[in-house]
């Protein structure tokens, strides 16, 4: 049985963002976040260590950007440690997630998670993105946490972009120059996002190709 404390945190944030989720979701997170914790210990997997700020900087961030996510099948783009991925597919059964990343102790962490909490939807992958075969992995979405600047990003992922598919990069501070140096040729859209318990500033950017 999970953290009580830890659940309440968990219940008030997804109630104060407006995200519904059965009392099976809220466990399953909390079950991700436990397992998180002890491959933690041994092979330092996030920085972030301490549970009731993993709730928060982890799960709630994680879902921060549920209302935007459209496509059935969805790239992770950078994963870690399944972050924003495992929460999302948590919360999404019906969607399916590839979850790519370079670290191979992390990819191993992540086929355990898919074992353990039993997420038939999740995919890990080990591989770069300049790799990877959009025919192989089509995705109708890309996720991606703090990974690079913009510009990197859309040139790394636009074998998937030009497929049609949108970039929703999770941002803390974002220069306006850097949404200016996205190449021509492409929608940069920002939101601002609110996740409780969190007092950094905290965007998600939408990119996508003009039509």
């Amino acid at each position: 049985m999970s953290d009580p404390h830890l659940r309440e945190r968990l219940e008030h944030g997804l109630g104060a963002m407006g995200i519904e989720l059965s009392a099976q979701q809220v466990e399953a997170l909390l079950a991700y976040l436990d397992l998180l914790s002890r491959w933690n210990r041994a092979y330092n997997l996030t920085a972030v260590d301490e549970p009731v700020e993993m709730v928060d900087r982890h799960l709630l961030d994680s879902l921060s950007i549920l209302p935007w996510l459209k496509a059935d099948r969805v790239l992770d783009a950078g994963t870690g440690a399944g972050l924003p991925g495992v929460p999302l597919a948590i919360a999404c059964p019906d969607r399916r997630f590839v979850l790519v990343d370079t670290n191979g102790k992390k990819v191993r962490f992540l086929r355990q998670v898919r074992r353990e909490l039993g997420l038939d939807n999740i995919e890990p992958v080990q591989g770069r993105l300049e790799t990877l075969d959009p025919d192989e992995y089509p995705a109708g979405e890309i996720v991606a946490r703090a990974l690079a600047p913009l510009p990197r990003l859309v040139e790394q992922l636009e074998a998937w972009l030009a497929c049609g598919a949108r970039l929703l990069a999770m941002k803390a501070r974002l220069e306006q120059s850097e949404c200016e140096s996205v190449p021509s040729g492409y929608n940069v859209d920002r939101i601002e996002l609110d996740v409780p318990g969190t007092a950094a500033r905290r965007c998600l950017v939408i990119v996508s190709r003009n039509e």
